[in-house]
């Protein structure tokens, strides 16, 4: 016998004893030609289905451990329990009165929490329809037991795998972002979320209009750095109120001093432009580690056709 009959054999067995079905139930599924069998081989099913008279079928106790553990992986709703848990749910009748199986209630259990976790978010919403939940980065091991979003996130290496130290944790889940935030971040009332790596000179913070040189790296929602000015070995310069600089950087710049650094979170309704237009193609989160070198207030002066300025 080849795999493929193997295969349909143990898939015929399964939905026998999951179902309690009787042979006839096989038989009439069976009617219809499966794709890739003989009809020779649909035939003996059918009268092998006719022959034998139907007879309960009745699940011993590890059977039936095995049986909903294997439930539990074909579920669109994957079930994430504790062992003690595991080991109860196993043993746990169902209960009829209720019309619910025990990995029904285990389901019911699992959203409750996830409910009670989501409902101490602090939870913002934007413009274009989208939200944002934020959790403290110490929720994130209880997020991974009770949301499936965020435990196929954590099990993905190629999208970032764990949080990295000092980061931001991002799970997307359609139009919500679930965002993890170490502890030393706070929220300005601009919406941006930031923690002071480095202090400054105390002295004042440059306003629209004035010049500023800056050093950043940039990284993107994996915690992978995507740029940088280090690499360039020059820090930029470019004047505030321009439109210029990235929203939420040029919001952070100005309340900074000289020498100062920031790691500051910077939200889509924060970032760049995005379009073929411009270097980004979608709306994302980033995180920028930003340090103010220098800021001067700069002058125009035109000299016959001539366009000078002058910064001091």
């Amino acid at each position: 016998m080849d795999a493929s009959i193997q295969g349909m054999a143990a898939a015929i067995l399964l939905l026998s004893t999951l179902t309690a079905a009787s042979p006839r139930g096989i038989r009439t599924s069976l009617a219809r030609k499966p794709v890739g069998f003989s009809r020779g081989f649909v035939r003996s099913c059918a009268r092998s289905s006719r022959t034998e008279r139907p007879r309960d079928v009745h699940v011993s106790a590890s059977k039936r451990t095995t049986l909903l553990g294997l439930l539990a992986s074909m579920t669109a709703y994957p079930v994430s329990r504790a062992g003690a848990e595991e080991a109860q749910i196993a043993g746990e009748p169902d209960d009829p009165e209720k019309g619910m199986t025990a990995i029904e209630r285990l389901r019911e259990r699992q959203r409750k929490a996830l409910g009670q976790l989501e409902a101490k978010a602090e939870k913002f919403s934007y413009e274009d329809g989208s939200t944002t939940l934020v959790y403290p980065i110490g929720a994130l091991e209880d997020m991974r037991v009770r949301d499936p979003v965020v435990r196929q996130r954590l099990a993905s290496p190629g999208r970032g795998g764990s949080p990295k130290d000092g980061f931001p944790y991002f799970v997307r889940d359609g139009f919500t972002m679930k965002m993890f935030l170490p502890d030393d971040f706070q929220r300005s009332p601009d919406g941006l979320f930031y923690k002071k790596m480095l202090n400054g000179d105390g002295g004042n913070s440059p306003k629209d209009g004035q010049k500023v040189t800056f050093d950043f790296t940039a990284y993107n929602e994996n915690g992978d750095q995507i740029d940088s000015s280090l690499r360039k070995q020059e820090p930029p310069s470019a004047k505030l109120g321009l439109g210029t600089i990235v929203p939420g950087v040029e919001i952070a710049l100005k309340q900074m001093s000289v020498g100062e650094k920031w790691r500051i979170i910077v939200s889509p309704d924060l970032g760049p432009p995005t379009g073929p237009s411009t270097f980004f193609s979608a709306k994302q989160f980033e995180t920028f580690d930003i340090e103010l070198k220098d800021f001067k207030t700069c002058t125009s002066k035109q000299t016959a056709f001539v366009t000078t300025e002058e910064c001091v």
